[in-house]
């Protein structure tokens, strides 16, 4: 842990008291000379759970009032501060409206918390009342004057409720001790599904960026006990999906268990860069409260340690700027398209009205930037509306990543801000988005870097990255990789059924003449896919099913694979959906001859020839209900080719109607995954 110079010098012994002052968390303080600095800070939660039925944000095909409520709503708020604090409230809401927080901003000034102080965040739980202004396009028209003034009463209880919760956390003021850390979570995935490089619908993308990072701050008083726990997590919360019942989806369930761990804290979950990422798996109430459970889990490990000092309250920056529009339609063209229906007509009434107010389409989009900086310790920066993850993947790298934490969601619900890469792929989030948010075109392919260097300049100098500063390693999923190796292991000096054991020998036997089957370019036929693989990580692969006969894979083997005896050549591949109906499997030819048979299994298996002197070994090192992957191994009999030319391989499906398959993992570094079974299995 990185300790700042100022605090070691001020508080020599710290490092021998924060242990037992931590380890004492959940009870009373050990005696101790030194103590950490101390800030003013109060929490407080109110219910914001609706009282009458009234229509649910985040989907628009639900035009009805919600049916139940699921988990109740609230409205969480810190305040740090004593002369001169600021607040944040979390509403459990898909998104807020500038103009709620004007509101809410006017109300709390003179309560001694100016506007540039406060921010209001929303979890974006897809499964709260749509509040008036919000997403406005997606209900004009669409909605009834009962449920319209539905809608008005629910923002007016809402905005009560959120003051109510500022000053709640304001009155309660205690002198508390503030640290942060963070964490990882892996339960977000990309959703963007791409095909060809263009966007091509909502799924699970598992090479896209992601951010896993869970910073939290954490609020002791002087007794050691946790009063306040603030964490941050990118991902959509949208796991339980279009059901018509009132719930806070996983951020509601990360509080709740958070606040079960810590009963005296009051949790408050924000949501990061998240736009393009979205819950995996999703679709029930009992997978969102098993995501709330994993941040809930991660946050009581990071607890366990006292984290980095935090003095307050943080120095706060805010200001406004103007996001380009790439060329807006004509006032000529939104008169036209007055007489369209559905969303564009709605849109067009909508720019209408703004050339009205203001003599022009609008070109620009008005957005807010606050930063509160705690010293030089860490940077918090709140970004407005839906932002795509490659925000923070860059901000990361043009700051210093590790004293920073970013925000979305925050103060304002200007809609979807997408990057220069998602814009050129196209899609929802750079296009159809902008509609169900009045913007009259998507954005100019300026806007990432423009909002880059606004908070870069914000930061200033004094968070600016070291030039040899490591990649922040949180942006991609986890590899399983180490667990396959211990796994692996384990599996080596285990005792095993007598056939398992003799394909261990085998294995060990071929393994140090092992040469890779192929070079990675000269696979053709099949499919392509990405699959688990080995190791259970997600990576690409050439495939066939037993749909139909003579579906295909051909490959060549290096033409500098030596051959001294016998020929060994490994790959990586995998069989599966072992449940569908039993063919007559899959066929292996040599330079065109077909010359064994094989078919889906998840055991380690062996097939040969009759005479033995062909023989294919599977040695699957991941395995689900149906699935399996891992190293295959092909052995060839002697003076099989001529020197220095290359044998052409095929498997082919031998029958249809099942879709059982068979596939190759276009593996790149296929001499360094054989090096690693080699040393796992020999030195075990």
């Amino acid at each position: 842990m990185n300790i700042p110079s100022r605090w070691r010098a001020i508080h020599p012994h710290w490092l021998i008291c924060t242990g037992l002052f931590y380890a004492f968390a959940a009870g009373s303080t050990p005696a101790c000379s030194a103590a950490p600095p101390t800030v003013k800070v109060g929490v407080a939660r109110v219910d914001v759970t609706p009282r009458t039925p009234v229509v649910l944000a985040g989907y628009g095909g639900r035009t009805t009032e919600h049916e139940g409520i699921d988990t109740p709503l609230w409205a969480r708020a810190m305040v740090i501060g004593d002369t001169d604090p600021v607040a944040i409230v979390v509403l459990d809401n898909c998104g807020i409206t500038d103009a709620l927080r004007n509101q809410l901003a006017t109300r709390l000034a003179s309560r001694g918390i100016p506007k540039s102080h406060l921010v209001v965040a929303a979890t974006h739980t897809h499964n709260a009342p749509s509040l008036e202004g919000y997403a406005a396009i997606v209900w004009a028209g669409r909605t009834n004057e009962l449920q319209d003034a539905h809608v008005r009463q629910y923002t007016a209880y809402a905005l009560d409720q959120m003051e109510s919760a500022v000053m709640q956390a304001h009155a309660s003021r205690i002198p508390m001790s503030l640290s942060w850390m963070r964490g990882r979570v892996t339960f977000g995935g990309n959703r963007r599904v791409l095909r060809q490089g263009n966007w091509a619908g909502f799924g699970f993308q598992r090479s896209g960026p992601v951010d896993h990072s869970l910073p939290v701050l954490v609020a002791r008083d002087l007794q050691g006990k946790v009063r306040g726990v603030w964490a941050n997590y990118a991902c959509h919360c949208t796991t339980v999906g279009a059901r018509n019942r009132v719930g806070g989806d996983w951020a509601g369930f990360a509080n709740r268990e958070i606040e079960t761990a810590f009963p005296q804290a009051v949790s408050l979950m924000t949501i990061g860069c998240g736009a393009d990422v979205g819950p995996q798996p999703s679709g029930s109430l009992q997978v969102a409260e098993q995501h709330g459970q994993s941040i809930a889990q991660e946050v009581r490990r990071l607890l366990m340690d006292p984290g980095q000092p935090l003095t307050g309250p943080p120095q706060v920056t805010e200001r406004r700027i103007a996001l380009p529009l790439a060329n807006p339609q004509t006032p000529e063209y939104w008169e036209q398209q007055l007489g369209s229906g559905g969303f564009q007509g709605a849109l067009a009434r909508a720019v209408v009205e703004k050339i009205k107010q203001t003599g022009a389409v609008p070109s620009t989009v008005d957005y807010p930037l606050a930063m509160w900086k705690f010293d030089d310790d860490l940077a918090v920066v709140f970004l407005a509306g839906e932002v795509v993850v490659d925000y923070a993947v860059r901000l990361n790298r043009e700051l210093d990543w590790r004293r920073l934490w970013i925000t979305a969601w925050a103060n304002a619900m200007p809609g979807y801000i997408p990057s220069r890469r998602v814009l050129e792929e196209g899609g929802y989030e750079a296009d159809f988005s902008q509609i169900y948010y009045a913007q009259p075109s998507r954005y100019a392919p300026t806007v990432e870097d423009q909002l880059v260097r606004e908070v870069v300049d914000m930061a200033g100098p004094s968070f600016l990255p070291a030039k040899d500063q490591p990649p922040a390693p949180f942006h991609t999923l986890p590899s399983n990789e180490a667990l396959t190796k211990k796994r692996l292991a384990a599996w080596a000096q285990a005792e095993k059924p007598p056939a398992e054991q003799a394909i261990f020998e085998r294995v060990l036997q071929l393994i140090d003449t092992s040469q890779p089957a192929f070079d990675g370019k000269t696979v053709q036929g099949g499919e392509d896919t990405e699959w688990h693989n080995y190791s259970g990580d997600f990576g690409p692969r050439q495939f066939i099913r037993q749909t139909q006969a003579g579906h295909e894979i051909r490959w060549k083997t290096p033409a500098t694979a030596k051959q001294n005896g016998p020929l060994t050549l490994c790959f990586l591949g995998g069989l599966g959906w072992e449940s569908e109906p039993q063919t007559e499997g899959f066929g292996l030819s040599i330079d065109g001859q077909e010359t064994l048979r094989f078919d889906v299994t998840r055991q380690a298996t062996r097939w040969s020839t009759p005479d033995g002197t062909v023989e294919l070994l599977y040695l699957p090192t991941w395995k689900s209900d149906v699935d399996s992957a891992g190293y295959f191994f092909l052995t060839l009999p002697a003076a099989r080719r001529s020197a220095d030319q290359p044998i052409a391989l095929a498997v082919r499906s031998l029958s249809g109607n099942s879709k059982r398959w068979f596939a190759i993992d276009l593996e790149p570094k296929l001499a360094a995954k054989i090096k690693l079974l080699r040393d796992l299995l020999k030195n075990n």
